[in-house]
């Protein structure tokens, strides 16, 4: 556990180069960081539940069975014929496992590194600390390959490039069929809530999150058969002792605080024009709501918030340009944002940050994904 603290403690400090270092020289740390976590992650063996799995796909994908792979044996699920194929590609070109793994968490980390100087390109360190604080996805696995991926859509989207946007989705879809949920946030400028009505929405939600899961729970063993089998496979309340859950009142609290930052933004900073921070706000919203809902019990589900969490990401880093004084450069937002005002909002985001960073290395399932870290060195034979 200790390497993951020592690590994301010196990813936070290295947020002291924002304020006095040159652009160049911030780009050139994400770019050490970028190379130390693609070893990272790329060199890890034999780590966490996953890693059987995923080396067992490797060792069996075969150009012959791209289409009609058989992801547990039992022919019952297909794995994405995307994620195949890159199997089979880099073994029929490197051979080792390894390779797979550096080539993923080196793909991640580029994507990371180009999203944080296209969103925020004057502080890009900010973008990319808070990334890999909150979606670290420093491992080869299906989930976090598609994250690296539909960051490009975002960057597609607030450009308003349809053609690459759609091309860049099919291409995660391909690879992590969970990615179908992202195809409508391009469109999503044309829903235009208020802040009353998203306000309510955002109460409802809170609500279904905390009595949701006990109903979905209850349903499932009503329901039974294949139907209630694979809906059971999506909560860990499956026969007794259901109780109620949900994320918690300071998370509740907290998005709820993030929503009014945004739409103030929105207002302030004269955003309504802009379709892209419309769609951001919309996928605030479905990200919360989707994380709210199922984030105590239901994990599957829980993860396709992840899709929509760059959202977060944009409008964290546009409320922090808008406050700082460095949006557009007019006199009357430099005059707003005095010396007191940029500090409460980096105060604000230091806070939170520091707030998320314990959950890199706790929660139920870190023990089992995550420890003991092991690397290639620590094994013989190695294939």
């Amino acid at each position: 556990m200790e390497v993951y603290i020592v690590i994301h403690i010196l990813v936070f400090l290295s947020l002291v180069f924002e304020f006095k270092s040159s652009i160049k020289t911030k780009q050139n740390i994400i770019k050490l960081w970028c190379i130390f976590f693609t070893l990272f992650g790329g060199l890890r063996w034999g780590i966490g539940n996953d890693w059987d799995q995923y080396y067992e796909h490797f060792q069996r994908a075969e150009w012959n069975n791209i289409f009609n792979y058989d992801r547990y044996g039992n022919g019952r699920e297909l794995l994405e014929p995307g994620f195949v194929f890159l199997n089979v590609l880099v073994k029929t070109i490197f051979g080792k496992y390894f390779f797979f793994n550096i080539l993923v968490t080196g793909f991640i980390q580029f994507s990371y590194y180009r999203f944080s100087t296209f969103v925020y390109p004057k502080r890009p360190l900010l973008v990319y600390a808070f990334l890999m604080n909150m979606a670290s996805n420093y491992f080869a696995v299906r989930a976090g390959l598609c994250f690296g991926i539909i960051l490009w859509a975002y960057m597609y989207m607030i450009r308003n490039d349809l053609k690459h946007y759609v091309l860049v989705l099919l291409l995660a879809f391909f690879i992590h069929n969970q990615c179908i949920v992202l195809f409508p946030l391009f469109w999503l400028n044309k829903v235009r809530l208020n802040f009353t009505f998203a306000s309510l929405l955002y109460i409802i939600v809170a609500i279904l999150s905390v009595k949701f899961q006990q109903m979905f729970s209850m349903l499932t063993l009503v329901v039974g058969g294949d139907l209630g089998e694979k809906a059971a496979g999506y909560t860990e309340f499956q026969t007794e002792g259901l109780e109620e859950t949900g994320i918690g009142l300071m998370g509740i609290l907290l998005n709820y605080i993030f929503l009014c930052m945004y739409y103030y933004v929105q207002k302030k900073g004269s955003f309504y024009t802009k379709g892209w921070y419309n769609n951001c706000v919309n996928g605030f919203l479905i990200y919360i709501s989707i994380f709210m809902v199922f984030s105590s019990g239901m994990g599957d589900l829980a993860r396709l918030s992840s899709m929509y969490f760059p959202s977060q990401v944009v409008l964290l880093m546009y409320f922090i340009m808008y406050f700082s004084g460095e949006m557009h450069n007019k006199d009357k937002i430099k005059e707003r944002c005095s010396k007191k005002v940029k500090f409460l909002v980096y105060a604000f985001f230091i806070l939170y940050f520091v707030y998320k960073l314990p959950g890199n290395w706790s929660g139920p399932f870190f023990e089992d994904a995550y420890l003991p870290y092991t690397t290639i060195f620590d094994f013989t034979n190695v294939k």
